[in-house]
């Protein structure tokens, strides 16, 4: 659109430039020079007859001979014409070259089925992950202060563990894209299940892992006492439970899910 705004008002201007250098019909005299060009001179003003006087003694008549004519010094109008439209077609050129804009491709949109299969795959890695095996590592390592990767002999555990928040945020988007863009409630339904099993399963074991680490700490002490002792076992026995309970949730929210892959 501003290209041709550009391009509508050069021609304009041509025209303009035109109409002003072309000879035109006044009362002044057209003088054609050499070169082909034409000068225009204004008549001369029209005054009033002297009076009548005496006829002057008789001299000698004045050199009659014509000056030679003077070549005029102006450019040829078409010329400059041409010249004005050559630099104006370059200045649209190189304001027109400025102004164009990068085209960029916007990716495909994310089907919901590309959600459920990517939210899935991640979820199902979280299932299989987050075990009592994992849990016991933690809340060993977590009491010798081991629980950088490398630092103990479990490292696939310890690479693990240092893997799952990540692998929970992409797990959870791909759901919540999922259930936004579900075409039924029973997806949007499996969708939202299962994150809540998911993120009921990550509670579970770091329970888990606390209570393994406490029974750690009151079994290590000087003087231990056997009731305190006890009650850190039972505490172990039931986040176990919890855990595998929660897994259980999990796997059949993983189930119903994969029914509308």
């Amino acid at each position: 659109m501003r290209v041709r705004v550009l391009a509508m008002v050069a021609a304009l201007v041509l025209l303009v430039a035109a109409c002003g250098l072309v000879p035109g019909d006044g009362d002044g005299t057209v003088t054609t020079t050499p070169e082909g060009g034409v000068t225009t001179t204004d008549a001369p003003e029209t005054t009033d007859p002297p009076d009548t006087t005496e006829a002057p003694p008789t001299s000698d008549a004045p050199d009659t001979t014509a000056p030679e004519d003077s070549e005029a010094a102006s450019t040829p109008w078409w010329l400059l014409v041409l010249v004005l439209g050559a630099f104006l077609v370059l200045l649209i050129a190189f304001i027109s070259r400025g102004s164009k804009k990068r085209v960029v491709v916007a990716p495909p949109p994310t089907s919901w089925k590309d959600s459920a299969r990517e939210g899935y795959a991640d979820a199902r890695w979280l299932y299989d992950a987050m075990s009592e095996d994992l849990a016991i590592w933690r809340g060993n390592a977590t009491f010798d202060s081991k629980v950088e990767v490398g630092a103990t002999a479990a490292t696939a555990l310890a690479d693990t563990w240092h893997q799952l928040d990540g692998r929970i945020g992409k797990a959870s988007d791909h759901l919540y894209s999922l259930e936004a863009a579900a075409p039924d409630q029973r997806t949007a339904q499996a969708a939202n299940a299962t994150v809540a099993a998911m993120r009921s399963v990550r509670t579970a074991v770091d329970a888990r892992a606390e209570a393994r680490m406490h029974y750690r700490t009151i079994e290590s002490g000087a003087e231990a006492d056997a009731l305190a002792l006890q009650d850190a076992r039972e505490r172990e026995v039931r986040s176990a439970r919890n855990l595998a309970e929660a897994r259980g949730a999990f796997g059949g929210a993983l189930t119903n899910l994969s029914t509308v892959l």
